[in-house]
C-alpha cells in the first residue's frame, strides 16, 4: 500500500491525526529535504527512511522503487504542505494503480494557508479579494499574470527568484499591489510585505494582492 501525505507547513503540531496513524504503521518512509526529519524521528521511528531528491528524474526513480516495495509493505511519501497542490499526488497515484499497487492521498495544511493564518494575510474577504490563483515556477510571467486577472496571486516554488518576482509586479500590476514575502512561517519564520524584506530563507511563498485593483 503506497500512501501520500501532506505533513503541512513545517510545524509538526499542525499535522493531521489521520497522518500520524499512518505514520506510526508505515515500514518505509520517503521525503525530501522540506519535510522536517524530526516528523519522522517522532511519529515513525520504526520505519525504514529514504531520501527523494528535487530534481524530477530523481524522483521518479525513487517512486519506481518505492511502488515495488509498497506491493507488500505499508509504504508512505511525505509531501510538504498538501500533496494535491503541486505535490503531484495524484499522478503519482495513477502510477501506483497501474501498477496495481493501492494509493491512498492524505490531506494536509497547505503553506499558503497556513502563510495566511499565521502571517495575518487576508486571502479573500469576498469584496476586493474574491478569487485566489495559485501559480509556481517556471510557469509564472507577464503572460500568465495577464490571462489569469485573479485578486490573489500564490507563487510557490520561488527558489532564488525573490528579484524576478518583484521586477515582475512592478511591470504588470498597479500601484494599488501588495506583496508579501512568507518564510518557515510555522517555524517562526516571517511573513512581511516585500518593502522590508532584507533577508529571507528558504523555502519561500510568494502573496501578491490587489494586482489589478484601481489606485
Amino acid at each position: 500500500m503506497l500512501y501520500i501525505v501532506g505533513v503541512g507547513p513545517g510545524d509538526k503540531e499542525l499535522l493531521t491525526l489521520k497522518a500520524v496513524k499512518i505514520l506510526q504503521r508505515a515500514d518505509v518512509v520517503a521525503y525530501g529535504d522540506l519535510v522536517p526529519e524530526e516528523v519522522v524521528e517522532e511519529f515513525a521511528p520504526q520505519a525504514e527512511r529514504v531520501k527523494i531528491g528535487h530534481r524530477h528524474k530523481d524522483h521518479d526513480e525513487v517512486v519506481a522503487r518505492l511502488l515495488e516495495v509498497a506491493r507488500e509493505k505499508n509504504v508512505v511519501l511525505l509531501k510538504n504542505g498538501d500533496p494535491t497542490v503541486f505535490g503531484r499526488a495524484h499522478q503519482i497515484c495513477r502510477m501506483a494503480r497501474a501498477a496495481g499497487v493501492p494509493c491512498e492521498i492524505v490531506p494536509g495544511v497547505s503553506s499558503f494557508t497556513a502563510a495566511s493564518a499565521l502571517g495575518g494575510v487576508e486571502l479573500t474577504d469576498g469584496v476586493a479579494l474574491r478569487h485566489v490563483a495559485l501559480l509556481s515556477y517556471p510557469h509564472v510571467d507577464e503572460e500568465v499574470l495577464k490571462s489569469v486577472r485573479a485578486d490573489v496571486y500564490v507563487i510557490f516554488m520561488m527558489g532564488d527568484r525573490l528579484s524576478q518576482v518583484a521586477e515582475l509586479v512592478k511591470k504588470v500590476c498597479g500601484k494599488a499591489v501588495e506583496v508579501y514575502v512568507c518564510s518557515r512561517i510555522s517555524l517562526g519564520g516571517t511573513c512581511l510585505p516585500l518593502e522590508k524584506v532584507e533577508k529571507v530563507e528558504k523555502p519561500l511563498l510568494v502573496i501578491v494582492r490587489k494586482c489589478w485593483s484601481p489606485p
